[in-house]
């Protein structure tokens, strides 16, 4: 899922700056469990609070989106094979 991707990317993120959860979920004004559910993709994460994540990690807003676009999505085709059910 969309959402599990940019999670693994804060993570990602938060571990090469050496931060732990607590420590980010400070500065972010949040708590460590909500800051858990962002990295797992439990919980919707919102652009201007993505801004702010991306912002404080030192990284573009496209670090965090870049993994979600693969060259198949583009092909209009190839949608209907993924979703099948719309």
């Amino acid at each position: 899922m969309v959402y599990r991707s940019i999670g693994m990317r804060i993570q990602q993120a938060r571990q090469e700056l050496g931060l732990t959860q607590e420590e980010l979920a400070a500065k972010l004004g949040c708590t460590q469990a909500a800051l858990s559910n962002y990295e797992l993709g439990k919980r919707r994460l919102y652009l201007a609070s993505l801004e702010q994540i991306a912002n404080i990690l030192g990284k573009p807003l496209s670090y965090f989106l870049e993994s979600l676009a693969s060259p198949d999505e583009d092909d209009s085709q190839n949608w209907y094979s993924r979703y099948p059910y719309r």
